[in-house]
């Protein structure tokens, strides 16, 4: 599945200004050798997408909203589709608002995954404007 983008006018004080907004498809593994092993996936409400690895710093994946001031404008909705989320992760299966920082995880000793079906929308409205599975995969050998 490719990701999404959508790009949106808006009128701010009689001047259109271009909105974008992506949600990229990921896959996002962890292996540890001799302890826990996790993968993270990350909205911010800065308007940008990260991943941490094995609890590491985080690396940017892409903006998720252009530009970022205007991210707070928006919520997102994530979906188990296969496997299982971490203790920690943010809810599933409602609308979330991008006003704060939104994570899900797998954390494990041995091996978990899941996979998320990722969307974002303007609050007060239906319509998903961007949408993408992530994968996320931990080992612990």
């Amino acid at each position: 599945m490719s990701g999404a983008v959508l790009s949106l006018l808006g009128n701010s004080g009689g001047a259109a200004s271009a909105v974008t907004i992506t949600v990229d498809p990921a896959t996002i593994t962890g292996i540890n050798i001799g302890g826990t092993a996790s993968a993270q996936y990350q909205l911010n409400s800065s308007g940008n997408a990260f991943q941490i690895v094995n609890g590491g710093a985080a690396t940017l994946l892409y903006a998720w909203c252009v530009p970022a001031s205007q991210a707070a404008n928006y919520e997102v909705y994530a979906s188990l589709v296969s496997g299982s989320l971490s203790g920690g992760s943010s809810a599933t299966d409602t609308w979330l608002a991008l006003t704060s920082t939104r994570n899900w995880l797998v954390s494990t000793t041995t091996l978990q995954y899941a996979t998320l079906n990722v969307g974002i929308r303007r609050i007060g409205t239906t319509t998903i404007l961007a949408a993408a599975d992530i994968e996320l995969a931990a080992e612990a050998v």
